[in-house]
């Protein structure tokens, strides 16, 4: 008969350190799969800011300036990234759309324009930022999502620079048609590498026009804040409203656990085609990956805050087409002074 040898097993012990090895290997694996894939949804946030400046490039050498950031109000109020379509590759879909002046051409679910309306822009769609807007527009029984954005505008950095409808100061690069003119490298005299043209900022929470609370940091909120006038006519110190130091004094000292929101906005990056503050267009009023402010008013100004889900603050595209990461440990007078044109700023290589 053969010699049967018993066959040795694992014991429990030996099983649950084996276990325990694997689970830290996991533990150890874990962070560096989820460091890798931020770092894959970074670089193609930056690709797209890179192809925002290219396409700012080629608009400028086609028509001779930078796009306008409003076309004024009324729900006329076309946006820049609209304007860049074609620049994108995109042409098809800014040929299909009514610029008529109508009052309407820029409303949500205005019946010409609904279907451009609904499309969604991978180059306007920043991986990191969570899309929780969930605003709709049903016409002829056909519900449609509004086509957002995580990416807006420079306007400067005076809390009134989005429209200058105050006659205050526009010191960014892209803003209202009430301003004047648009802006062309011509008017970049703190050089194009040197100021910012486009940023990032985290979309909002909810349907079109809902600016609700976001417990999320960065939060994409809008809390209340008014240092001068009423936030409806022209300020009673037009001064407070051309340089960013009282607008930003006041809103990074309200208390978040107990400040109101403002009310009557659009919550943030709801409309790629729109060109209102905190939608396509943001000021550098407040330092990257903080909150923004307003003075209750949609067609008014405030701190339309450039934010981010990346670790550490946002990728903004400069003038010149480059695009640079900026820490949001940055100081508010290199942050202020990345966003003017023309200021004479002396902005060091390290500052940022």
């Amino acid at each position: 008969m053969p010699n049967l040898r018993s066959r040795r097993a694992f014991t429990l012990i030996e099983l649950l350190v084996v276990i325990a090895i694997i689970a830290v290997l996991i533990a150890l694996l874990l962070p560096a799969v989820q460091a890798a894939r931020e770092a894959a949804r970074r670089s193609q946030c930056v690709n797209n800011l890179k192809q925002l400046g290219l396409a700012l490039q080629n608009y400028h050498d086609a028509l001779g300036g930078f796009p306008p950031g409003h076309f004024g109000t009324g729900w006329n109020d076309f946006g820049p990234l609209v304007m860049l379509l074609p620049y994108i590759e995109q042409g098809p879909l800014y040929n299909s759309f009514n610029f008529a002046s109508t009052g309407v051409a820029a409303n949500p679910g205005t019946p010409f324009n609904w279907t451009v309306m609904g499309v969604s822009v991978n180059a306007y769609q920043c991986p990191s930022d969570t899309d929780r807007l969930t605003g709709t527009e049903t016409l002829n029984g056909v519900t449609l999502l509004y086509g957002h954005s995580s990416y807006a505008a420079n306007s400067g950095n005076a809390p009134r620079s989005f429209y200058n409808n105050n006659h205050v100061q526009n010191n960014g690069v892209i803003f209202g048609i009430t301003a004047g003119r648009p802006v062309g490298i011509r008017d970049v005299t703190d050089g194009t590498s040197n100021t910012a043209a486009f940023s990032e900022h985290v979309k909002g929470i909810g349907g079109g026009g809902n600016n609700a609370y976001d417990s999320n940091r960065p939060t994409s909120a809008v809390y209340s804040v008014a240092i001068s006038g009423t936030g409806t006519g022209t300020p009673a110190d037009p001064f407070q409203d051309a340089v960013p130091q009282f607008y930003y004094q006041a809103c990074n000292n309200l208390n978040q656990s107990t400040a109101t929101l403002a009310t009557g906005l659009i919550a943030q990056g709801t409309y790629y085609w729109d060109g209102h503050p905190g939608v396509t267009l943001y000021n550098h009023v407040m330092p990257p990956n903080t909150w923004s402010c307003n003075n209750n008013n949609i067609n008014d100004g405030g701190a339309a805050t450039a934010a981010s889900k990346h670790p550490g603050g946002v990728n903004v595209a400069m003038c010149d087409g480059s695009v640079r990461f900026v820490k949001a440990t940055v100081s508010n007078v290199a942050w202020w002074a990345l966003a003017t044109r023309s200021g004479n700023e002396v902005i060091s290589s390290d500052a940022y």
